[in-house]
């Protein structure tokens, strides 16, 4: 019994590229929920410090009071132009055998799952995003959680239709 067992080198100039191709945006909307989401966290953590410094108001000298204030400021500051500078680079594609999402302007990552890992696929809407008539995609894959894809900011139609177009790959014995 002889099987024919093929294991061919395949060089890298060879193979396909997927930045070659153009990714969707997500909706410009989801900007606003990232802004609002940095806002709740920003107003959150400059009361915690408020309340901190208060209790400590006489052990802290007033200069470390003004260091730290504008600390935060800069922070949130930088943490917002950052936000606005890397929301281009957000992006979803849907190929022939996979799906992938792009995202980050320092620290920048891509993950692309085969159709074929696809254990189950969710629409998740936030409050704000219901709102915005936004949702989430969110496909679970076989293996480790930190495989999994979820792809924020997409209109609730597209998503639903990403949704039903995924969970269509999944085979039959293994939908819900």
């Amino acid at each position: 019994m002889t099987t024919d067992f093929s294991n061919s080198v395949i060089l890298p100039e060879n193979l396909p590229a997927i930045e070659a191709a153009e990714f969707n945006p997500v909706d410009p909307k989801y900007l606003k929920i990232l802004y609002i989401n940095h806002l709740i966290m920003g107003v959150i953590l400059g009361l915690s410090l408020l309340v901190f410094f208060l209790i400590l108001k006489a052990k802290i000298p007033e200069f470390i009071l003004w260091i730290s204030g504008g600390l935060f400021v800069g922070i949130m500051v930088y943490s917002l132009i950052i936000t606005r500078l890397s929301f281009s680079k957000r992006g979803y594609l849907i190929r022939e055998k996979d799906i992938a999402y792009q995202r980050g302007l320092i620290r920048y990552k891509l993950t692309s799952i085969p159709f074929n890992r696809i254990q189950h696929v969710e629409l998740i809407q936030t409050f704000i995003a219901k709102k915005m008539d936004l949702a989430t995609i969110k496909v679970y894959t076989a293996g480790s959680s930190s495989d999994d894809l979820e792809i924020p900011g997409l209109p609730l139609g597209i998503a639903s239709q990403i949704r039903e177009f995924l969970t269509g790959k999944i085979s039959p014995d293994e939908k819900d």
